[in-house]
This record gives structure tokens, C-alpha cells and sequence, in this order.
């Protein structure tokens, strides 16, 4: 993908009305985007931005208490994120198939959920992925309105 086209979607995301919809704020941080969880029960946030390796998309919180809860739901559950986004894909009438999602503790001592696309992925569908990758945590753990430990 070229730089101009990523750049133009990074651009045009906080201003993006069913982005501004799904998070409590939304705005751009030098190349990316980052949106607030709304509800959730502790601070955390989602990002966007194109990197050379592909897109990265991520949720991060530096809460361990709420990347716990939603470790403890995926366990009880037994459904995995792959299987979860996928779903919200096709909710949202994108066909593909899900990323592997990552889960691990950054050197901010922040809890890392993430993702990265193909850079040759349509802007359209790096959109869509990125509303998807939201409702996919919106659902997990303390992510929607839980009260706070």
C-alpha cells in the first residue's frame, strides 16, 4: 500500500462516524489513530497504524485487573479471539479470515492485544477490521460497563 493511501485513512478515521460511535474519544497521535474504550471499566486504548510489516492493530492497558477479565472470560468460554473477531467480521459483512491475535505485556508494562494486516490490504477492510477488533474486546471481560476492582 502506498504511504499516501495509508496516511489518508489514518487521517480520515477520527473523523469516521461509526468510528466516533464506538469510542468514548478518538484521535490522531502522530501516524496513528487511537480511540478510547468506552465503558470500560479501567483506561484503555485502541490504536491503528500502518507500519512496514502491515497494519497494527492493538487494544492496550496498563490495568493487569482488565486484561485479566478478559483472559478469564476467553478461558471460560473456550472460544478463541480468532473465533470471536471472525465473528465480528462477518457482522460487519467482511468476508475474511481473522488475524492471529497476540497477547503479551509491552516494555511499558502495558497489556498488549494485537493484530497486524497485509499493507496490501484495501483501506475499506483495515477499517473494518479495526471496528470489528473494537467490538470484539467490547464484548470480553470488564470491557462494557463492569465495575471496577
Amino acid at each position: 500500500m502506498d504511504t499516501n493511501h495509508s496516511q489518508q485513512l489514518i487521517q480520515s478515521i477520527p473523523t469516521d462516524d461509526k468510528c466516533c460511535a464506538v469510542f468514548a474519544a478518538i484521535r490522531l497521535e502522530g501516524a496513528r489513530v487511537v480511540g478510547d474504550a468506552k465503558n470500560a471499566a479501567a483506561p484503555a486504548q485502541y490504536t491503528l497504524e500502518s507500519l512496514s510489516s502491515g497494519w497494527r492493530i492493538a487494544l492496550s492497558t496498563a490495568d493487569r485487573w482488565l486484561s485479566e477479565s478478559i483472559e478469564s472470560q476467553l478461558v471460560e468460554s473456550r472460544d478463541s479471539l480468532e473465533e470471536l473477531f471472525e465473528e465480528e467480521l462477518k457482522d460487519l459483512d467482511c468476508s475474511a479470515a481473522a488475524p492471529t491475535v497476540r497477547h503479551f505485556r509491552d516494555e511499558a508494562k502495558c497489556y498488549v492485544f494485537e493484530c497486524t494486516l497485509p499493507n496490501a490490504m484495501p483501506c475499506a477492510q483495515v477499517r473494518v477490521h479495526f471496528l470489528a477488533f473494537e467490538s470484539t474486546f467490547r464484548q470480553l471481560g470488564d470491557m462494557s460497563g463492569a465495575d471496577s476492582h
